[in-house]
């Protein structure tokens, strides 16, 4: 007999043990459908069916958040609210702490509390919110983008994730930026034509010449080593490669030093600069000297002209 009720109970162990396993794994599985509904970006079914997954006294800080953003979504402010300040009271990690804030930013924002939007905001930039775009297009902030306040939080943020765009030696080789016509200075003859992009962030010059004989492309920035600009050109020909150095802004004249080898294989320096001219012109010469810089010879010498639009 003892051994009968031993065996049911038993039994009646392993039903709850599989019975709470089976639950967990619906759970589990559920919540995995419902993260792929959200990463498909279909918030209505994947917020269903995290509300019916999230309990009241849920400290899951990810899903909560996730539940909210579908109530943002749906415009739903109050209810997206009411989430977001429940993730944020569950200890989320920095990252997830940053996004939850710039939501709550835009619920502040949309219910014209402009003062608690900016602090909310300032926050999430502290704790490493970078969504930049979305403060210059999202609706939610649209009542409030005019704000002293909020464009100085806009900015602090623009500015930490390109830096190189605030700062004045970067900007020192802008005015090279353009489409340009090239011919050889002091006549008509056509030499090429060069389009010369800001790229990286503002962080570098990139240049794409193309002539009747060649091509190549250089690109231009601020070595950390040196402090001073460097010049990396790739140019189809053979021996096509040159590294230009120690570039320095002053008077109106970005110049380069170099090294380079003559016709007979004997190193010779090389300046190479370029002559702000005004918003349409820029000078290019480039000179290399054999005997230790007492004369220099012109290797070239170019004017570019800007293409009008």
């Amino acid at each position: 007999m003892k051994t009968i009720q031993y065996f049911f109970y038993l039994l009646i162990i392993f039903i709850v043990i599989s019975a709470n396993s089976v639950a967990q794994s619906t759970v589990k599985k559920n919540m995995a459908y419902a993260d792929s509904l959200f990463y498909a970006r279909d918030f209505n079914q994947s917020g269903v069916i995290y509300k019916t997954l999230i309990a009241d006294t849920s400290h899951d800080a990810l899903h909560l958040n996730r539940l909210a953003y579908t109530e943002l979504m749906s415009k739903n402010y109050k209810e997206a609210e009411l989430h977001l300040n429940r993730a944020l009271a569950s200890h989320p990690s920095i990252q997830l702490k940053a996004s939850i804030l710039s939501r709550l930013a835009r619920v502040s924002a949309v219910q014209n509390k402009t003062s608690d939007a900016v602090i909310l905001l300032d926050s999430a930039v502290a704790n490493g919110y970078l969504s930049f775009p979305e403060l210059d297009t999202l609706d939610d902030f649209s009542k409030i983008r005019n704000n002293a306040a909020f464009v100085v939080v806009r900015n602090k943020l623009y500015n930490s994730i390109y830096p190189c765009y605030q700062d004045k030696q970067s900007r020192e080789f802008d005015f090279w930026i353009g489409d340009w016509d090239v011919y050889v200075t002091g006549t008509s003859s056509y030499a090429g034509h060069s389009f010369i992009q800001q790229i990286s962030g503002g962080c570098a010059i990139l240049e794409n010449w193309q002539s009747a004989i060649s091509e190549g492309k250089s690109l231009n920035f601020i070595d950390d080593s040196t402090h001073k600009w460097k010049q990396v050109w790739v140019g189809s020909y053979p021996n096509g490669k040159q590294d230009f150095v120690n570039g320095e802004y002053k008077d109106s004249v970005m110049r380069f030093t170099f090294t380079t080898l003559g016709a007979q294989g004997h190193a010779m320096q090389g300046k190479f600069s370029f002559f702000n001219q005004g918003p349409d012109q820029v000078r290019q010469l480039n000179e290399t000297s054999s005997d230790n810089g007492k004369s220099w010879t012109v290797s070239y010498d170019f004017t570019y002209k800007r293409r009008k639009s």
